[in-house]
């Protein structure tokens, strides 16, 4: 770097470090799954960021945790992975970039212990090193998917520790020209535990002692905002020598580097490059950063990623809206017209303003509209709207939540930003809530769910109205075969209107057929209810019901009258009492074991139906499966002459 005569400096390419920044990357979230018409919006945007790469000539990538959205992702999501990093990251382009550090230490943990880029079997044009997020945790002395990438050659994985009790930090020592770089890795460790490592002080960063110049980077993957007393690590807990950290596992994208001025270093927030959750700080625009390090001197250039779906998310605020209502008070029609308005006039046309024209850019946007409400009347069921906008929007069963308020707060005393969505959620699911709405039943949740699409396949003998008035039976009237008796009835019912519609015996077809007749059950919602009420109040099944009672009832009854009677007998009346007690105690005996059989004998046994064709054993079978199913659904002060950062204005 030489100095021109009008005083500017002339920087010299050959010393200066271009290095792209991004974290987050979760590919395979929601890959396969229905959400919108794209299914691997992850591996478009990690694309985007290849690209990104190749066209401002990095020296290298690097990653802050999360490249997998799983700890163990499908062989699809690996597939898709390596054919991507083969594409942008193999070739014979010259890597200028001298690698300092002793491959053994840093990487002792891999099973080729080089920078791939200085293997001779391998041709590298663009290097990729990263750490391991919580994500694609592979969990202690275990093997997982960066251990993979990083033994084809295709990532230089740092980072991941063997022993916690005590953490030593050896650094990447990187040349290029006459500037040197020290990059840190710190894989993701439990919130608590790494905590308390650092409050013990037993987290050391081994540093160079023989390249005093080092421009010192951390990337680390934890939690940066506070959610407990020790489950985050705060900004200014960590070395003063570093110059920048790069932080990982936030998703809100904060890519202009922040001065933390008690601990003076510089922290870069990438955030995610895929909404993985419906929250405010994912609705943000995502970028990833170009870093260039001359020096003790750093510039970071954002750019925005254009093929990130568009997400829109907007509180609405009842009490403040003025709408349009037919009575004296909005009632809960009023405000769902109100509410349909505002998706379609004012959401959707924001969202249809971050559409690139980018090829590749999914196009139905994700929406998230947070109705806050005082009143129950304003609160409405939501199914309609979701199939108004099914093909307009990419999560319609979720575009909307409710969130309560106080009748009496003031616009000026809510803070939006305090509103935790996921924890409302739970808090919901348990019926936490301390203005308890009571009307809220078991049966509704279940309504709820089994009107989402991935979950209304799960009910396919069964129907919604069925399950609920056997849990209302079992529940309130003590009636132990009530799902008994509901199964047995509708599977009879299917299987006459499948040999009734003569369908054959393949699985598809059955399964196929068997849908229809479900869907055709729904549609008919009142005549199913009327129709399940018929069934349990059908006097002969009362009678079977009370026969069992009964016999139950002599059998106690007998045993009883023989003890109560046995004190006072004489010898040869206890004699008679004693062959009469051994038949009541055989017939207890036969009884119970009886009634042990009925009991052991499967709910789904249906012993009525005498058919053995393949459409009968196919319909027990899925059954047997929906029951399980239902079963199983009932985690700026700048610093004191130590580094400098170049913003776009100087």
């Amino acid at each position: 770097m030489s100095t021109n005569a009008d005083g500017s400096e002339n920087i010299n390419s050959d010393d200066m470090f271009k290095i792209l920044i991004a974290t987050d990357i979760h590919l395979g979230y929601n890959y396969n799954k229905k959400r919108g018409n794209e299914l691997d919006d992850s591996f478009v945007a990690f694309e985007e960021i290849l690209q990104h790469a190749r066209s401002n000539e990095v020296d290298f990538i690097l990653l802050g945790g999360d490249l997998f959205h799983d700890t163990k992702p499908s062989q699809t999501v690996l597939l898709k992975c390596t054919e991507l990093l083969r594409k942008y990251c193999l070739g014979l382009r010259e890597i200028k970039v001298k690698f300092l550090s002793d491959p053994e230490v840093v990487f002792k943990h891999c099973t080729y212990k080089t920078v791939n880029y200085e293997d001779p079997n391998l041709n590298i044009s663009m290097p990729v090193f990263s750490i391991h997020g919580n994500h694609d945790d592979p969990s202690f002395g275990a093997t997982g998917s960066m251990d993979l990438l990083s033994t084809s050659g295709l990532i230089n994985y740092f980072g991941k520790w063997m022993d916690l009790t005590k953490v030593v930090i050896p650094p990447l020592i990187l040349k290029k020209g006459s500037t040197h770089i020290a990059i840190y890795g710190l894989s993701y460790i439990n919130n608590q535990r790494l905590s308390r490592l650092l409050r013990d002080d037993k987290v050391d960063f081994l540093r160079p002692t023989e390249i005093p110049d080092c421009f010192n980077i951390l990337v680390l993957h934890q939690n940066r905002a506070q959610h407990s007393e020790y489950g985050h690590i705060p900004e200014n807990s960590l070395p003063k020598f570093l110059n920048l950290i790069v932080w990982g596992h936030e998703h809100e994208c904060r890519i202009m580097p922040e001065f933390v001025p008690h601990a003076e270093y510089f922290i870069t927030q990438p955030g995610s490059s895929v909404a993985t959750s419906l929250s405010e700080s994912e609705a943000k625009p995502k970028h990833v950063g170009v870093l260039s390090i001359i020096g003790s001197k750093f510039k970071m250039k954002k750019l925005k990623l254009k093929t990130v779906r568009p997400f829109v998310f907007d509180n609405l605020i009842l009490k403040d809206e003025d709408i349009p209502t037919s009575l004296s008070h909005a009632s809960t029609m009023d405000v769902y017209n109100f509410v349909d308005q505002y998706i379609e006039h004012k959401l959707i046309p924001k969202a249809s303003l971050q559409l690139t024209s980018h090829p590749k850019q999914p196009i139905q946007p994700l929406i998230r509209l947070r109705i806050l409400y005082s009143k129950p009347a304003e609160v409405f069921d939501t199914i309609k709207l979701a199939q108004k906008y099914c093909d307009e929007v990419a999560n319609p069963m979720d575009m909307i939540i409710f969130r309560k308020v106080k009748a009496s707060y003031k616009r000026s005393d809510l803070d939006l930003s305090s509103i935790n969505d996921d924890l409302e959620d739970i808090a919901q699911a348990l019926c936490h809530d301390s203005d308890a709405d009571w009307k809220k039943t078991v049966q509704d949740q279940i309504k709820m769910l089994f009107s989402l699409d991935e979950h209304k396949d799960k009910l396919s003998i069964l129907t919604v109205n069925g399950l609920n008035e056997a849990l209302n039976r079992c529940i309130n009237r003590g009636d132990p075969d009530a799902f008994k008796d509901i199964v047995n009835h509708q599977m009879k019912k299917t299987i006459s209107y499948l040999e009734d519609s003569n369908v054959d015996t393949s699985n598809e077809s059955i399964s196929k057929e068997i849908k229809s007749f479900r869907d055709q059950r729904l549609e008919k919602h009142q005549e199913d209810q009327l129709e399940i009420q018929e069934l349990f109040n059908d006097a002969q099944l009362q009678n079977r019901k009370a026969a069992k009672s009964v016999l139950r009832t002599d059998i106690v009854d007998v045993i009883s009258s023989d003890e109560d009677e046995q004190s006072d007998a004489a010898p040869a009346a206890k004699a008679a009492r004693g062959r009469g007690r051994g038949r009541g105690r055989g017939s207890r005996g036969g009884a119970r074991g009886k009634s042990k059989k009925e009991t052991e004998t499967s709910p789904l046994d249906v012993t009525t139906i005498s058919r053995s064709s393949g459409v009968a054993k196919q319909t027990k079978k899925l059954a047997q499966n929906t029951l399980q199913s239902c079963i199983g659904t009932s985690s700026q002060n700048q610093p004191r002459g130590k580094i400098c950062f170049i913003d776009d204005s100087d």
